[in-house]
């Protein structure tokens, strides 16, 4: 089963950014912003502008609305 990945942009309104990027910024949005999970989140990387988070190699989430929202939003690819 391959990994999900997603980049998403932080530098969307929608996000809110107050602070520098940052593992637990980062996982905060994750959480709150995007409603992901804390339990399908495998690991997540910062850049300057941007965060990638990977998520647990399943498919039990692939209907949940979190997902399928997540894969809607215009500033994640």
């Amino acid at each position: 089963m391959s990994e999900r990945e997603f980049l998403i942009d932080a530098n969307n309104p929608n996000l809110e950014l107050f602070c520098d990027l940052d593992d637990d910024f980062a996982k905060s949005i994750c959480e709150n912003e995007l409603e992901i999970p804390e339990e399908c989140i495998k690991k997540i990387e910062c850049y300057e502008e941007a965060f990638k988070v990977y998520l647990t190699p399943t498919r039990k989430y692939y209907r949940d609305d979190w997902y399928v929202n997540l894969q809607r939003l215009e500033y994640v690819s």
